[in-house]
């Protein structure tokens, strides 16, 4: 028995390559529902959805082993609610699949009767045109006090923008990330974050192939995700201050 790696944006490469090595199995990281869709249609292996999205494991053979990607966003959300923000945002690279359920969580656990939804931004995803993204938008950005990022990479690029323009994090802008990647404790401020379990969630990816192997049905497993919260957050002290007066 061995393992194989393959890096690859291109299903199509994903069918050419299983056929080519006569896979009996394959982990599948980063796609859509199209996307695996389009997989299961064209080969019959079992697989794992690590990393992506799949509303339904009805084609059999198949284990979605995902995280609870809305409850991460509504975390997220409720804290920054019970921190005296107000005005917040939140900012990924496409409004579909798990960034938009952790959006939709972070609506969810931000809002209240009569309070102001979290705004959206859908960023570049290259990191040059990003930066000029948020230069353009640099005094809208200012009016927020809080920003919720679909991932820790995004959360990281955000802050250090906002640092070498003077713009202090969290005096100024409090930042959550999503993944708690290690990198995560590294950074200053350390990033608040949605922590997932990735070595859990590794290992029973191998065990669930394993058992789609031997007959056993397809499924959907949604792990839990829990916030880390570290000094990229603060209290909204101008709201904590009209409370008090």
């Amino acid at each position: 028995k061995f393992m194989m790696v393959k890096t690859t944006t291109q299903t199509q490469e994903i069918i050419k390559f299983a056929s080519m090595w006569n896979l009996e199995g394959m982990v599948v990281i980063g796609f859509c529902e199209q996307d695996y869709k389009k997989l299961r249609e064209s080969m019959h292996v079992p697989f794992v959805i690590y990393d992506g999205y799949l509303e339904s494991a009805e084609a059999g053979r198949i284990c979605n082993l995902t995280v609870d990607h809305y409850d991460g966003g509504r975390q997220a959300g409720a804290y920054l609610k019970q921190m005296g923000h107000e005005k917040v945002l939140c900012i990924a690279d496409n409004c579909i699949c798990m960034d938009w359920e952790r959006y939709l969580g972070f609506c969810d656990g931000f809002k209240d009767e009569g309070g102001e939804m979290p705004d959206f931004w859908q960023v570049p995803m290259q990191k040059i045109e990003r930066q000029i993204f948020y230069q353009e938008h640099l005094e809208q950005l200012k009016a927020y006090t809080a920003v919720f990022a679909v991932s820790d990479y995004y959360a990281i690029d955000l802050m250090q923008f906002l640092q070498e323009r003077g713009i202090g994090v969290p005096e100024d802008l409090s930042i959550i990330g999503f993944d708690d990647n290690p990198i995560c404790q590294q950074v200053v401020p350390s990033l608040t974050s949605i922590k997932q379990d990735g070595a859990e969630r590794a290992a029973l990816a191998i065990e669930k192939l394993r058992q789609l192997k031997e007959g056993e049905e397809g499924s959907i497993i949604k792990l839990p995700v829990t916030l880390v919260k570290r000094n990229s957050v603060r209290k909204n002290e101008k709201k904590y201050a009209e409370c008090i007066n």
